[in-house]
């Protein structure tokens, strides 16, 4: 005797009873749901990258909503670099943002520009540098924000007054200032 076609059966068909994470992957079971995730704790920290010609890094584009595999070489490589013409946003007092990695001074005017700093707010260098040549007449000054040192003077303004000069500090450690 055969069955109707039209006779549904439900079978109950549970997760498979032996499920395990690996490597950064986490499963974990709490009143009958099942939750996969990351777990970094099991992650070694490195101060440095080994081999970035072969080490990849999974990057996230906020606006497209798209993840990829990027080369560690190619994000040290990477520098965000800003022209100061003086107008805007780009205008004298400039605050460096934590981002910034070259900002090239060419103001249109001939007149002084400064750059203020917050070095707790910043983790990798700072270049700074005349791209108009005319830092000689009009000084470049970078003040860090109070309370802060800079050369290790506390509250120390350097003052870029050399024709095509420029200057690289590095963040302190403990983000009190810069050297």
């Amino acid at each position: 005797m055969t069955l109707p076609a039209n006779i549904r059966v439900n079978i109950g068909a549970p997760f498979p009873s032996i499920v395990k994470g690996a490597g950064i992957v986490s499963v974990a079971k709490v009143n009958g749901i099942w939750t996969v995730g990351l777990n970094f704790a099991g992650l070694a920290k490195n101060a440095a990258i080994v081999d970035p010609a072969n080490t990849y890094v999974l990057v996230w584009n906020a606006v497209t909503g798209v993840f990829a595999l990027v080369l560690a070489s190619a994000i040290a490589a990477s520098k965000v670099t800003k022209i100061l013409n003086g107008v805007g946003a780009f205008a004298s007092p400039y605050a460096a943002l934590p981002g910034d990695d070259v900002l090239i001074v060419k103001q249109a005017a001939g007149a002084p520009f400064t750059v203020t700093v917050d070095w707790s707010l910043r983790s990798k260098s700072l270049r700074i540098v005349d791209g108009k040549g005319d830092a000689a007449a009009n000084n470049i000054t970078i003040t860090p924000s109070a309370g802060q040192t800079q050369l290790a003077v506390v509250n120390y303004s350097y003052v870029i007054d050399g024709n095509g000069g420029s200057i690289t500090l590095t963040p302190l450690p403990d983000a009190t200032g810069a050297y």
